[in-house]
């Protein structure tokens, strides 16, 4: 009887402690979360965007254009969807550039964003909503990407300015979208290198991507053979379509006079040399389709 008397108060108290321990997992359930709005993410966060950073930098690309429209959907987090219409009013938060900038300052290879100019973009949807009964609204943003500088680092730092129901979301209620213009050259590609190409003979990829970088010119991403990542240039005179190929590494480069864009096709051919004519490098990029 000792023994049994014994038992029963450590069965309570081990009753007492699972019960404790399964009402904190409780609270700790997403499904118990507050209700904020926030930007649902447009795209993959920038690998630039600072750990613990006040703020997140989407990259977004958009062909040129006179007046291209970029879609951005607003969210309601939280256990239920909204119990009523929820209106969502839209601006933009310039102080969010200045601080992501001032927290990336100690870095010596980070170029500072520069906000876009209001000149050249128009947010036509300044308030949405969202039904009742559901979770997102669509902000839509009008672009004059013909207009773009494509050596400018442009950030529009869109924000949620206020909401008649729930909170803002402190991380995503204002996001950072990098926003750039494709020129025609811009895409993915299918890459092949020739057999006599020095490093990577003989390698077929698919899905390569050349990323603009001027108004006739494109970079391929990581960078050399799609591999290193010594950043190479390819610049289509539009008059001719011969391309010229540029290194700041590997230099002199030296690009062969056949190296061409075919527009019917979207196929560039290349052949080119570095360092002083001590490597070979023959490539041939086929367009698939645009990036993302």
């Amino acid at each position: 009887m000792k023994i049994f008397k014994l038992l029963i108060p450590a069965l309570m108290v081990t009753t007492v402690l699972s019960s404790c321990l399964k009402n904190k997992f409780d609270q700790m359930n997403p499904d118990a979360s507050p209700s904020v709005i926030e930007f649902a993410n447009p795209a993959a966060p920038a690998g630039e965007t600072p750990g613990g950073s006040a703020f997140t930098v989407f990259p977004v690309a958009y062909a040129v254009g006179a007046s291209v429209e970029g879609t951005y959907e607003v969210q309601l987090s939280g256990p239920d969807p909204a119990p009523q219409d929820i209106t969502v009013n839209i601006g933009v938060r310039p102080a969010a550039i200045t601080q992501l900038n001032a927290e990336k300052s100690i870095v010596a290879s980070y170029i500072p964003y520069v906000e876009l100019p209001s000149s050249l973009y128009t947010i036509t949807t300044p308030t949405v909503t969202i039904p009742a009964g559901q979770r997102k609204a669509t902000v839509k943003v009008l672009f004059k990407t013909n207009q773009f500088s494509f050596t400018a680092k442009y950030a529009l730092p869109i924000s949620i300015t206020s909401t008649n129901y729930a909170g803002v979301s402190t991380n995503f209620g204002t996001i950072l979208l990098n926003v750039a213009a494709k020129n025609m050259y811009d895409g993915l590609y299918s890459y092949k290198t020739s057999a006599n190409t020095a490093l990577l003979p003989n390698r077929s990829l698919s899905g390569v991507r050349l990323v603009t970088s001027g108004a006739n010119s494109v970079s391929i991403l990581p960078g050399l053979l799609a591999n290193y990542t010594n950043e190479v240039v390819y610049t289509v005179d539009p008059a001719t379509n011969l391309v010229t190929v540029a290194m700041t590494t590997l230099t002199p480069i030296a690009t062969n006079a056949s190296s061409k864009y075919d527009p019917a096709t979207k196929t560039f051919t290349l052949s080119w040399t570095s360092n002083g004519g001590a490597r070979l490098f023959e490539e041939t990029f086929v367009y698939q389709g645009p990036r993302p």
